[in-house]
């Protein structure tokens, strides 16, 4: 089956075996193609939109419906987390994706991993698993569309302290060499550059003006270690 580029690299992250709860998962498709490429042969789809879950229990045949079940509730709420069980926590809001993992912290340490991607804010997810002993394992940029995902997989156990720019950026900017992030960059920092003057010429308050200032520091730690690596 064919699905976005965003949802393939996310399945990919799966290890094979893996029993998976699919957090949010909307129209099912990430299960759907766990299930159908033998991934995951124990799929638990979760939702708090019964009619999302009604979309996909109608795609499941008899052979399907052996591998994903389904259950109405919101987060890891009354789900027993067991044995070789991983989470896949995307598509929605990283203010979202914490809340969901501080309702079940403990819960979400039992798993083996976590999978998240945040379709905004994604800084505020790196901060948060960096300052509750969370050990993030793989952290990268992808481009599918005209939309650019940071994809997050994490588990339980102590990191090393995130510099800014790799709490914005990813853990690994400075290891891994992305051509997508300098373009990133530069859109991201004419943007807030738009930003802050707008503040400083328009709001009485200046509000947000911190959050902008933060960012900006954030872009020029990573452009200063590009041109002293170039260099």
């Amino acid at each position: 089956m064919k699905i976005t580029k965003r949802l393939e690299k996310i399945a990919k992250l799966v290890d094979e075996g893996k029993k998976v709860i699919d957090i949010g998962t909307d129209h099912g498709l990430v299960p759907l193609y766990l299930a159908k490429n033998e991934i995951s042969k124990e799929i638990l789809a979760t939702d708090i939109s019964k009619k999302s879950l009604q979309k996909l229990e109608e795609k499941l045949d008899d052979n399907l419906k052996k591998i994903i079940k389904t259950k109405v509730c919101d987060g890891l709420n009354d789900i027993e987390i067991k044995d070789n069980q991983i989470a896949i926590i995307a598509g929605m809001g990283a203010v979202t994706i914490i809340e969901i993992i501080s309702n079940n912290i403990e819960k979400i340490r039992k798993l083996d991993y976590v999978i998240g991607e945040g379709n905004i804010g994604n800084e505020k997810l790196r901060k948060f698993l960096n300052e509750n002993n969370f050990f993030i394992d793989k952290d990268f940029l992808i481009k599918d569309g005209r939309k650019h995902y940071d994809i997050i997989r994490f588990k339980n156990g102590k990191d090393r302290k995130l510099s800014l720019g790799e709490i914005y950026f990813g853990k690994f900017i400075y290891q891994d060499i992305n051509p997508l992030l300098k373009k990133r960059l530069d859109q991201i920092y004419k943007k807030n550059i738009k930003f802050k003057e707008n503040i400083e010429k328009f709001s009485e308050n200046k509000q947000g003006l911190d959050l902008i200032e933060e960012r900006l520091k954030a872009i020029e730690e990573v452009k200063n270690y590009e041109n002293k690596r170039c260099n």
